[in-house]
């Protein structure tokens, strides 16, 4: 096994402000303090990664829910990624991340 099938290799990333569905953002925090040696941030990379390479894309609603301004450290390759699943479907970046971290807690939960 390398290093490279378990760990990243150097990005740049680059900080943005999100609107994030509190409770999904809540369950982000569990899951930091609790089950995985990761920060929010590396959490909603891999979430994000995901949905850029498998392009599942489920618009789920979000009745009656808060959302709250939460920053990223964000890949760069993943906030293209971002952009170009923005034009392709049609969605904000803030609907697409979500939906990214929605996907990831669903499969948590598994």
């Amino acid at each position: 096994m390398a290093y490279s099938d378990k760990i990243y290799k150097k990005e740049k990333l680059i900080s943005r402000t999100f609107y994030i569905d509190e409770k999904l953002y809540l369950e982000l925090e569990r899951l930091s303090k609790e089950v995985y040696e990761a920060s929010i941030s590396k959490l909603m990379n891999v979430a994000i990664e995901e949905l850029v390479e498998k392009e599942k894309i489920e618009v789920y609603e979000n009745r009656n829910r808060t959302c709250v301004t939460r920053s990223i450290l964000i890949r760069e390759s993943l906030l293209k990624g971002l952009s170009e699943l923005k034009i392709k479907y049609g969605l904000s970046i803030s609907m697409l991340v979500n939906i990214a971290v929605k996907n990831e807690i669903m499969e948590e939960q598994k």
